[in-house]
C-alpha cells in the first residue's frame, strides 16, 4: 500500500494532498435569474411583515366597545344599572 504523502525519494520533497473534504466532488449549484427574482420577493414580503407589525405596535391598543343593549325588556334605573341592589319596598303603606 503506498503512503498517502507518496515520497519521491527525497529529490522533490513531500507531495501534499488536499484534504477529503477538499478532495469530495460536490454537485455545480446553479444561480439563475428566477432563482434570484424568486428570493427578493421573499425579502419583500418580509419586510411588508415587518413593517405591518411595526404599525401594529405603533398604533396601540384598540379601546373596549361600548356595550348597549336594544332589545332589553325591562327598563333599568340608574341603581341596578350601577350594580347595586334595589331597596325592597312594601307593596302598600296605608
Amino acid at each position: 500500500m503506498a503512503s498517502p504523502y507518496g515520497r519521491n525519494n527525497g529529490a522533490n520533497g513531500p507531495r501534499h494532498q488536499l484534504p477529503a473534504f477538499c478532495r469530495n466532488r460536490r454537485p455545480v449549484v446553479m444561480v439563475t435569474a428566477s432563482s434570484i427574482a424568486n428570493l427578493r420577493l421573499l425579502v419583500l414580503l418580509g419586510l411588508l411583515f415587518q413593517l405591518s407589525t411595526l404599525l401594529l405596535v405603533l398604533a396601540g391598543p384598540i379601546p373596549p366597545r361600548p356595550v348597549t343593549r336594544t332589545n332589553t325588556v325591562f327598563r333599568s334605573d340608574a341603581g341596578s344599572a350601577a350594580g347595586e341592589v334595589p331597596p325592597n319596598t312594601a307593596l302598600s303603606d296605608r
